[in-house]
């Protein structure tokens, strides 16, 4: 296996999809990897099971993003694409009629940060650290970070975070409103396992259309995103600047 898969697995009333990088590697995201992700997503919602976990094989990491194939074809032909791509499966997965939770151990950093905003709750482990990281290679997110990111936090912290790249620890996460539950490995075990029997108690009709008129009320603003996002990431890949450190960094990575 030499790049990452998405498996799904359900068991009760529980579903967990699963990204599985290659040995010692983190996961990332290419177009593939994106049509898994919407074939577990279908899945899921055909199952329906009471609630969703995503979360990643690596206890170091989430996800980083984009891996360097992407960012080595990426160019202003081909970036709407791959933004509508990214937007329509994280919105399918924002979209699942029943709680969706990330569980982020280690490093979730752009896109892989973006995956994880799509779902209703994220729950970290302590040494989890998270930024929007794209503005170091000349990108904005495109998968919707803008929005997400500024619901979580407001639009002072997300300006904060986006314009200085920073990492965030999740403790400082948690206070920021960015994550909703920290603890360690145990606690964190503990806190997925009793939030799921709580929500498997509660009706899942209600909890279904409370989820629906929440995301109906966002469904316009999010879809004149995903067209705005996508124009705005032709015009940074036009920039030299952004020609340069993407150039830098593919040649630093092919050393």
């Amino acid at each position: 296996m030499n790049k990452t898969q998405v498996a799904c697995k359900i068991e009760d009333s529980v579903a967990t999809i699963l990204l599985v990088p290659p040995e010692g590697k983190p996961p990332t995201v290419d177009a593939e990897v994106l049509k898994e992700l919407e074939r577990c997503v279908e899945q899921v919602r055909e199952a329906k099971p009471r609630i969703v976990f995503v979360r990643s094989a690596s206890e170091r990491f989430f996800c980083v993003g984009a891996n360097i194939n992407v960012l080595k074809e990426t160019n202003e032909h081909t970036i709407i694409p791959w933004v509508m791509q990214g937007h329509r499966v994280l919105n399918m997965l924002e979209d699942l009629p029943m709680p969706v939770v990330a569980v982020v151990e280690g490093f979730a950093m752009g896109g892989g940060l973006e995956l994880a905003m799509a779902c209703d709750l994220i729950f970290a482990s302590e040494t989890a650290k998270l930024a929007q990281s794209e503005a170091g290679l000349g990108f904005i997110p495109g998968w919707g970070g803008i929005r997400r990111l500024t619901g979580r936090v407001g639009v002072q912290k997300a300006k904060y975070y986006y314009y200085s790249g920073k990492m965030i620890a999740a403790p400082k996460a948690a206070e920021i409103g960015l994550v909703d539950f920290v603890g360690g490995k145990a606690e964190l075990d503990i806190e997925l396992d009793g939030f799921a029997v709580a929500v498997i108690a509660q009706n899942q009709n209600a909890l279904s259309q409370f989820k629906t008129i929440l995301n109906d009320q966002e469904r316009a603003a999010r879809d004149e995103n995903a067209a705005v996002e996508a124009f705005r990431s032709v015009s940074c890949l036009q920039d030299p600047d952004t020609k340069k450190r993407l150039h830098d960094f593919l040649t630093k990575k092919g050393k």
